[in-house]
């Protein structure tokens, strides 16, 4: 089947550039294109970027800041370790 279609030119040069780098014609890159977009819609929750998130329970909530601190307390603390030395300094 043949169609018109409006392409904005800075993305018609991009999508020809790169169907001749891949020694493919425009059409059959754009078809390409196409096909993946329709198969990602069909099958959601699929690809590399969608994670499926999973709840075990009940959920502590605490602030930001706080775990945050909690953190970098105990990278502090990892950090001390591997050099041999205890949080007050000591070795």
């Amino acid at each position: 089947m043949q169609t018109t279609l409006r392409i904005n030119d800075n993305i018609y040069r991009e999508a020809k550039a790169e169907a001749a780098r891949e020694g493919m014609t425009l059409t059959r890159f754009l078809e390409e294109g196409l096909r993946m977009r329709l198969e990602a819609k069909r099958s959601p929750g699929v690809g590399a970027d969608h994670f499926r998130v999973f709840s075990a329970g009940r959920v502590d909530s605490i602030p930001w800041e706080k775990a945050d601190r909690i953190a970098k307390e105990e990278q502090e603390a990892a950090d001390l370790a591997k050099l041999g030395v205890d949080g007050e300094g000591k070795e």
